[in-house]
């Protein structure tokens, strides 16, 4: 019975070490002012002075806080945000962090309410995150950099959002080619991430918006390595404005919003944002991207709209004003599968291009389906180099010239099948040549392109009369 009762004794002491060992001690918050010494204790009544303090004093992984009250704090170095901590501003306007900061190796940490500044770019990278988990970032504001805003790549369940980014990258452009540039984000190798809520200006010293990385690319033949793997990663109300021209190969190319290159995506999604230049996907082997209630509006740049070098894309519910190329596959071989171009709003087309264009390659199943074209321009609208493939269907689409009557501008004739053509010659079967009766008032586009009462046009076009 003794020995019995002694092993209980035991076994209860063990246990309760376990718990206490096992339990994290309760997050706390610690401080950090301009007003403050780095011989504090970081109370709120006895603050630190500096941030690179407070770093090295919180014990990662408690959950602890580390509060940065109002004014400049100059980290002076590269500092690194410890697992389970999180870095709280007094607000975008009144608390700046000069400096480079860097999460590796890390998991549930949140940065939010302060403004990062480069310095007058003598500082390069202002966030740079690497194989990390539950990261968020929030109310940022990030400005002055020399080389580029936010570098994240292998992160994962993470979030940042209502961040604001200026004049963090550049543009070294050389006409005919030869010239260098950043842009100010690069991402890659993401899983269950969300960028919300961001806004991108790079225009004062030119660079790209968003691009693409992978630290297993060779520096200068990134394209022999293996694709960036982007799984469920999701785009929605950003806001990008770029420079005209990107400084890559012969320096003729438009400037990238959002270049999605050499990557593979599983369930990606650009949503509700606005672009003043190009969207490029150009993929491999990647089983579903939705583009979707985007708008394209550029008048001083020479965009495309969107490159759609890629498999499984559903492209739907957006305006695009503009572009010279709107849908675009520029492969030098073989076949994409799987356009679904819906209910989308054309004008404005550029001159030398073409509304659809897909150059050097073939597209397998694709869909033009229920779209409203503004024709300004007599040029053919789709451009196959390659042909056209038989299970192509164009169908249900208004095609309106607001040019005065042309003759058949389509350019293609496999599977155009009950579509509306105004002031165009018609092809195809089935093809009706009323006046739609669009309303060509109000707000663009949701009412602009609205038939108006009485049209016949019923089921046609983006925006449906039922």
């Amino acid at each position: 019975m003794r020995n019995y009762q002694g092993k209980t004794k035991i076994r209860a002491i063990l246990t309760l070490m376990i718990l206490v060992h096992a339990t994290p001690a309760f997050a706390t918050n610690y401080y950090v002012s301009t007003q403050g010494s780095d011989k504090g204790n970081g109370t709120q009544s006895s603050p630190w002075r500096s941030l690179k303090k407070a770093l090295s004093s919180v014990k990662r992984d408690q959950g602890h806080t580390i509060r940065i009250g109002k004014g400049t704090f100059d980290l002076g170095e590269i500092v690194y945000v410890p697992s389970g901590v999180n870095l709280v501003g007094s607000g975008v306007g009144s608390t700046t962090l000069m400096g480079e900061v860097r999460i590796i190796k890390a998991k549930n940490i949140s940065i939010s309410g302060m403004k990062f500044n480069g310095k007058n770019y003598q500082y390069k990278v202002g966030i740079l995150m690497r194989k990390s988990n539950q990261i968020r970032l929030n109310n940022l504001s990030i400005n002055g950099y020399g080389d580029q805003a936010m570098n994240i790549g292998e992160i994962a369940n993470s979030k940042i959002n209502n961040i604001t980014i200026t004049d963090s990258s550049y543009n070294k452009y050389v006409q005919g080619g030869g010239g260098k540039q950043t842009s100010a984000l690069q991402m890659g190798n993401l899983t269950n991430f969300e960028f919300s809520n961001i806004k991108i200006d790079t225009r004062k010293r030119g660079g790209a918006g968003i691009t693409s990385l992978n630290d297993a690319w060779d520096q200068n033949k990134p394209w022999v390595g293996p694709p960036s793997i982007l799984k469920n990663v999701k785009f929605s109300n950003l806001d990008i404005k770029v420079d005209k021209l990107n400084a890559w190969a012969n320096g003729s190319t438009p400037q990238m919003a959002l270049e999605i290159w050499h990557s593979t995506c599983h369930n990606c999604e650009i949503s509700n944002s606005k672009f003043n230049s190009t969207l490029s996907l150009v993929t491999e082997n990647s089983t579903r991207i939705r583009v979707h209630h985007n708008v394209w509006n550029g008048p001083d740049n020479p965009f495309y709209a969107c490159e759609v070098s890629s498999d499984n894309i559903e492209f739907d519910h957006n305006y695009i004003r503009g572009g010279m190329y709107p849908l675009a596959m520029f492969e030098k071989e073989g076949t994409r599968n799987n356009l679904n171009v819906h209910h989308n709003i054309f004008e404005n087309t550029k001159p030398g291009g073409a509304l659809v264009g897909h150059f050097l390659g073939k597209m397998n199943n694709f869909k033009f389906i229920n779209n409203t074209v503004n024709i300004n321009l007599a040029k053919p609208l789709f451009y196959f180099e390659k042909g056209e493939v038989s299970n192509q269907i164009i169908r249900n689409n208004i095609f309106y010239s607001s040019i005065g009557k042309l003759g058949n501008l389509l350019g293609t004739s496999t599977g155009v099948d009950n579509n509306l053509f105004f002031n165009i010659q018609p092809v195809g079967s089935r093809a009706m040549t009323f006046d739609p009766k669009l309303t060509l008032s109000g707000s663009v586009p949701s009412l602009y392109y609205k038939p108006r009462s009485g049209s016949r046009a019923v089921n046609l076009g983006a925006i449906t009369k039922k």
